[in-house]
């Protein structure tokens, strides 16, 4: 872990280089890098930290900070504090001086030179405080289909609704949505996003690093002193008491759910044990990170809950965070039975966690049902978003609800596409159910829907697949022949007569022929698989070779990964973003994933200076 942070701090700091928002000049000259980076956008009033790196063994004697010409310290009203690192404290091997301002308040409209002066050198970066508007939407619910794209989309719809003579019987729910736009999602490290640092662009108006959300990545090696940025969950709280849900398919405090309160440059190992208490303004940094306490928190992820002398437990500590979240006001659940009972029963504050780990899938969970072990009573996404709206919507100012589809992406990366496509399926429906729901309840006018990917994967689908043919076939010629392409193709043989939207029967006689640009050394079938696919696992050095027992009737295929990699990765491709309601124009043509977080403040008029 360690070797691969310094790898993507050092990539950051060569990246800020190339950008110019470190500038070495001079031989003797030291580097500094300024956070928040050039270019860096904010609501006036949103708060923030600032970090000078000096990457000296000491400050030099002309150190200064002006912001658009005047002392940092006097046009923020306060003194930044000064502390360093080591060479051994680092990431990038370089010992350094930092000056770090906390909690600032972005400052009125308009743009902000920030100037330091280092060893007889100017550096410098400019700033935009962007000009609140005058909103119309009293609530926003923000629909992530992680690692979902045009192609997932696509697939889903053909699937789910079917085909006739090349015309689809019927579009998802959010496909007739009024805007529809592309969204950019590379970082500041990298071209390539994890949905980490791609949910934090979404929850803060700030592009990250890889693993990180609520930072800037500075060169330290400690993983929680980085300079934060404000959540919009944090500023609807802070300024406009409004509800915070967060429902999500995986451990609540996996990447894209945690994005939504979380600050840290890691989000793996411990620091998920932190963000369970973070989000109640506990943990390491509970003096630099106010409590969240959003009246819903849905999801997995139970083991974090539990001290580690339990049984079961996922944490480091002897911490217990289901009583701390008890004291706090939440009522816990733990199955769908006790989530219906707490909604009928009008809970103001509502946490629930259905599995230790990541929750089952749709597939699993209403087909193989032998795969979920003894958490046999789990609720769908459909079940919690609407659970999550029942509490929500009892707040007159209004509310803000994430909903992920976690596992379009976790089955993606194993290449187990019938489990993505059936929790994609899945998220369709759930935004139609909420679609219903807030209609019933006179909201939907004003309520921003916002259904975006947080990245892409290069799945897409070239054809069709004759399955008898391809399980007859003597040898690997004849399993190729039973793919077939462009007319030979014709349409898979998925049939829902109940009406339901999902398949009645996943395994047909023509299934899709679908793949990936990146994948280590496999085979496929293209047939549903009975468990979760392992595609790939290690040999004795170590190297990931194709999984004998995961898919043996199927082609081979080779590798085109790093021998390390045991599943296929994200890509660059832009993604589709729709939108609705209030504000929804905001979201279309070609945009920077940190829009999203713009979009759905601007739609509120949110005004964190001025409320």
């Amino acid at each position: 872990m360690q070797n691969h942070l310094k790898r993507l701090m050092t990539s950051l700091v060569a990246l800020l280089l190339l950008a110019g928002f470190v500038q070495v000049n001079a031989q003797d000259a030291p580097q500094v890098l300024i956070l928040p980076v050039d270019g860096a956008q904010f609501l006036p009033g949103a708060l923030f930290d600032l970090r000078i790196e000096v990457h000296a063994d000491a400050l030099p004697d002309d150190f200064a900070v002006t912001v658009n010409g005047e002392d940092a310290s006097t046009f923020f009203g306060s003194e930044g504090e000064t502390t360093g690192w080591t060479a051994e404290e680092s990431l990038i091997g370089t010992a350094a001086q930092a000056v770090t301002w906390r909690a600032l308040e972005a400052p009125a409209p308009g743009d902000y030179a920030v100037e330091v002066t280092a060893g007889g050198e100017t550096h410098s970066v400019t700033w935009t405080v962007r000009e609140p508007s005058a909103g119309g939407a009293k609530n926003v619910i923000l629909f992530i289909a992680d690692g979902g794209s045009v192609a997932i989309n696509t697939a889903t719809r053909l699937i789910s609704r079917g085909m006739v003579e090349g015309r689809y019987n019927d579009r998802l729910s959010f496909e007739n949505w009024e805007e529809l736009g592309l969204v950019s999602t590379s970082g500041l490290d990298s071209i390539i996003t994890d949905s980490a640092n791609s949910a934090s662009a979404y929850n803060t108006g700030h592009k990250s690093a890889v693993n990180a959300t609520g930072i800037y990545p500075d060169t330290s090696a400690n993983a929680f002193d980085d300079p934060e940025v404000e959540t919009l969950a944090a500023m609807l709280k802070r300024v406009r008491g409004m509800s915070i849900g967060i429902v999500t398919t995986a451990e609540y405090v996996d990447a894209t759910p945690a994005a939504v309160w979380a600050h840290s440059r890691q989000r793996n190992g411990t620091t998920r044990s932190d963000y369970a208490l973070q989000i109640i303004g506990e943990g390491v940094i509970a003096d630099q990170v106010p409590e969240l306490m959003p009246e819903v928190i849905l999801g997995g992820g139970a083991s974090y809950l539990l001290p580690q002398s339990t049984e079961g437990s996922g944490r480091g500590d002897d911490v217990d965070v289901a009583a701390l979240y008890e004291a706090a006001g939440y009522t816990l659940v733990e199955n769908a039975t006790q989530l219906d009972e707490a909604v009928a029963e009008s809970v103001p504050m509502l946490a629930g966690f259905f599995h230790t780990g990541n929750m089952d899938v749709w597939l699993d969970r209403n087909v193989y049902t032998e795969n979920l072990g003894n958490f046999t009573d789990q609720p769908g996404l459909v079940d919690m978003t609407l659970a999550a709206l029942n509490v929500l919507g009892q707040n007159e100012n209004g509310f803000y609800l994430e909903v992920e589809a976690a596992s379009v992406d976790k089955a993606l990366h194993p290449m187990d596409f019938d489990r993505g496509i059936g929790d994609m399926i899945e998220m369709d429906r759930t935004i139609a159910a909420t679609m219903e729901w807030l209609e019933a309840n006179g909201m939907l006018e004003d309520t921003l829907l916002v259904f975006v990917p947080d990245h892409a994967h290069s799945f897409d689908v070239f054809g069709t697949v004759d399955v008898q043919a391809f399980n007859a076939a003597e040898d690997l010629n004849g399993k190729r022949d039973a793919i077939k392409t462009y007319a030979d193709a014709g349409y898979p043989d998925y049939v829902d007569e109940n009406g339901d939207y999902f398949p009645d029967s996943w395994v047909v006689d023509h299934t899709l022929a679908w793949g990936k640009v990146d994948n280590p050394t496999f085979t496929e079938d293209y047939q549903v698989s009975p468990v979760y696919r392992t595609p790939a696992i290690r040999d004795e050095n170590g190297v990931y070779i194709d999984n004998p027992e995961d898919d043996p009737n199927g082609i081979p295929l080779g590798g085109n990964l790093s021998t390390g990699s045991s599943t296929s990765v994200h890509t660059l491709q832009d993604v589709p973003v729709w939108a609705q309601g209030p504000g929804s124009e905001h979201f279309g043509g070609s945009i920077e994933n940190v829009e999203i977080f713009f979009g759905m403040a601007n739609a509120l008029g949110l005004n964190p200076a001025g409320e």
